[in-house]
């Protein structure tokens, strides 16, 4: 949470990754095991958080990137 805080507050695009990220609280293993809508609901309630802390965007993982950027572009 903090690097999204330290980017909206230097003035850039802060982008939160929702897998994998320390707010998600899980290892790879944990979330491997998740049904895919328990997936679904963690990836949701990070996204949530990212937002709720000034997030320009949030992308489920580094797949989504590319549009992101295509977006933003």
């Amino acid at each position: 949470m903090s690097d999204i805080k330290e980017g909206v507050a230097a003035g850039v695009i802060s982008t939160g990754v929702a897998e994998g990220s320390s707010e998600m609280g899980l290892s790879e293993t944990e979330y491997e095991a998740l049904s895919p809508a328990e997936k679904d609901a963690a990836c949701e309630r990070v996204a949530g958080t990212f937002r709720a802390v000034g997030a320009t965007a949030v992308i489920r993982n580094f797949s989504e990137l590319p549009v992101l950027l295509g977006r933003l572009a």
